[in-house]
C-alpha cells in the first residue's frame, strides 16, 4: 500500500526527465515533496567559485519554475542537511526520503549521518543510481579490485548494459495539506552569497540542457573526432555543466549518442573499428564513438575517487607527495591565473577560462601540463584554480585530469610527456584564430609569429604582449630532473 508523502532531495539532479530516484518516489508515493538544500559546507569552501554557484541557482530557477507547471513546489532552505532534512520530514510526515547517489567522500559521510538520523525517526532512506552510467562497484577487475588504468577499465566498461532513461514522473501535490503549509524558501541571489560573477557563463536548466544536447546530435557527433581538439570551433558538446549539474543525464546522452550511431556500434572502440564494418560505419564510429569514450573516462574519475579518497588531498601515487615543487613565486603563479605568460596558447587559454567559466578540453591539459611541468607549480594550485573558476568544476574530473597532466595519478600521462605550447599551438590553432579571439593585442599579428611572438622584438614593443614568463628549454630539463626522481 502506497504511503502518502515522499521527499525527494535534489543535489545533482536538477531535472525532471529521466531523474531516477525522483521517477521512484512518484511511483510508490501518493505526493512528492521536492527539496533542496544549500549546503555551507560546500557553498562556503575554499575552492567554490561563482561561475558555478551562478549556473547552479538559475538551474534552480529553471527546476522551481518546470515543478510549478506539474502543480508542485521546490522547497529550498539554507543550512545542514542533517538538521534540515529532518525537520521536513516531520512537518510532511513523509514516509521516506529518496537520493540520487553521490560518491564523494563528503557526500558518502553527509548521507550515512543523515540515513542514520533519519531511521532512528522511522523514516526510510532509499538511494538510486542516476550519475554515472556505471557505478563504481559495477565495472571492476575479475577479482572485485577497482581500475586503475583506463583502457582495460573502459573495455569493460563498453559491455556492461547502460540503462535507458527513465519516463518524467507526474508530481501534482493535489490537497496534501502538510506539504502545502510548508514555505518554499527563497532561492537567494550570487550577492547573497558572498559571490560576484564576472564571467559571462552558459544559462542553466533542464531545458537550455536538453537543447544543447540536441545540437550536439545535429551538428557536432558526426565531426566530433576531427573537431573536438580544434578550440577555435565550436567542435565540443559543451555539455559538461549539464552534466555536472545535472540538468542533463548521462543516459540521456548515452541514448541519443546510441540513436546517431546505432545499437551495433556504440558500443565499439572507435579506436579499434572492426574491418567488417562499412567504410561509412566505420567513419561514424571514429567519430561519434570518441564522444562515447568521453563518457566513460567521466566515470572512471567517478570510480577513482570513490575507490581512492585519498586523490583529494594528495597523489594517487603516495610516492609523488615528497615532491617538493619549486615554484612558488606569486607572481608566476598569477601570470599564469590571468593569462598572462607570455606563451600565446597558454595565455588565451586561461583567458577564455576567465571570462566564460570554461575552456576548451585541449587548452585544460595543455595548461595543467604548462603549470606543473614547465612552471614546476604545484599541481594543487591549478586544481583549485580550475574549480574556483570552472562552471562545470567536478571534483573528481577536474582532480583525474590534473592529476593526469602532472603525472601523479592513475593512468597518467608519463612524467618525460611534456605539451610543448607552442607546438600545440601550432598543431590545433594554425591559423592563430583562438588566440587572436582571446588574446586581442595579437590581433594582427599572423601566424606563424603568432604562436611565439617573442622571436620578433618589434612585434613585443608594437604589441606590449609580455615576455615569456620562463625559459621552456630550461624548465623542462627541471620538469624531467623533478619527476623522473620520483
Amino acid at each position: 500500500m502506497k504511503s502518502r508523502v515522499a521527499v525527494h532531495w535534489f543535489r545533482r539532479d536538477l531535472r525532471l526527465a529521466d531523474n531516477t530516484a525522483l521517477a521512484a518516489a512518484a511511483r510508490e508515493f501518493d505526493a512528492v515533496l521536492p527539496v533542496f538544500i544549500l549546503d555551507p559546507r560546500l557553498l562556503e569552501a575554499a575552492d567554490i567559485g561563482a561561475p558555478r554557484v551562478a549556473f547552479l541557482l538559475d538551474s534552480l530557477h529553471a527546476l522551481r519554475g518546470r515543478l510549478e507547471k506539474q502543480g508542485a513546489r521546490l522547497v529550498v532552505r539554507p543550512g545542514d542537511p542533517r538538521r534540515i532534512l529532518p525537520d521536513l520530514v516531520r512537518r510532511s510526515g513523509a514516509g521516506a526520503v529518496f537520493v540520487n547517489r553521490d560518491y564523494s567522500p563528503y557526500g558518502r559521510r553527509r548521507d550515512h549521518a543523515v540515513k542514520v538520523a533519519l531511521r532512528e525517526k522511522g523514516v526510510a532512506w532509499r538511494e538510486h543510481a542516476d550519475l554515472v552510467l556505471v557505478e563504481p562497484w559495477g565495472c571492476v577487475k575479475d577479482d572485485e579490485t577497482p581500475y586503475t588504468v583506463f583502457t582495460p577499465y573502459a573495455r569493460r566498461w563498453r559491455v556492461i548494459e547502460k540503462c535507458p532513461p527513465v519516463r518524467r514522473p507526474r508530481l501534482a501535490q493535489g490537497s496534501a495539506s502538510p506539504i502545502r503549509r510548508i514555505a518554499e524558501g527563497r532561492i537567494p541571489t550570487l550577492s547573497d552569497l558572498g559571490l560576484t560573477l564576472s564571467a559571462g557563463i552558459l544559462s542553466g536548466g533542464e531545458d537550455r540542457a536538453a537543447h544543447r544536447l540536441r545540437r550536439l546530435v545535429r551538428r557536432r557527433l558526426g565531426r566530433y573526432r576531427s573537431d573536438r581538439d580544434s578550440p577555435a570551433i565550436e567542435g565540443t558538446s559543451c555539455l559538461s555543466a549539464d552534466l555536472k549539474h545535472g540538468t542533463v543525464s548521462p543516459r540521456q546522452v548515452y541514448a541519443a549518442v546510441s540513436g546517431f550511431l546505432g545499437p551495433d556500434l556504440v558500443d565499439l572502440d572507435p579506436a579499434r573499428p572492426a574491418k567488417v564494418l562499412t567504410r561509412a560505419d566505420q567513419s561514424r564510429l571514429r567519430e561519434a564513438g570518441t564522444f562515447v569514450t568521453e563518457l566513460c573516462w567521466r566515470d572512471f574519475y567517478q570510480s577513482v575517487l570513490f575507490h581512492f579518497p585519498h586523490v583529494l588531498r594528495g597523489a594517487f601515487r603516495a610516492r609523488f607527495d615528497e615532491i617538493v615543487w619549486p615554484e612558488t613565486r606569486p607572481e608566476i603563479i598569477e601570470a599564469w591565473t590571468e593569462g598572462r605568460t607570455g606563451f600565446p596558447f597558454i595565455d588565451a587559454g586561461m583567458r577564455q577560462l576567465a571570462r566564460t567559466g570554461w575552456m576548451h578540453n585541449r587548452l585544460r591539459m595543455v595548461t595543467a601540463s604548462f603549470l606543473t611541468k614547465i612552471l614546476l607549480v604545484d599541481w594543487r594550485v591549478g586544481e583549485k584554480v580550475f574549480m574556483q573558476r570552472l562552471v562545470d568544476g567536478d571534483v573528481a574530473s577536474n582532480n583525474g585530469g590534473w592529476q593526469w597532466s602532472a603525472s601523479t595519478g592513475t593512468d597518467a600521462t608519463p612524467y618525460f610527456r611534456i605539451f610543448n605550447p607552442v607546438l600545440q599551438s601550432r598543431k590545433f590553432d594554425a591559423r592563430g584564430d583562438f588566440i587572436r579571439r582571446w588574446v586581442p593585442e595579437l590581433a594582427d599579428v599572423e601566424a606563424p609569429l603568432i604562436h611565439e611572438p617573442s622571436r620578433d622584438p618589434f612585434t613585443m614593443r608594437r604589441t606590449g604582449y609580455p615576455p615569456p614568463c620562463v625559459d621552456y628549454a630550461e624548465r623542462r630539463i627541471e620538469a624531467l630532473a623533478l619527476l623522473g626522481s620520483n
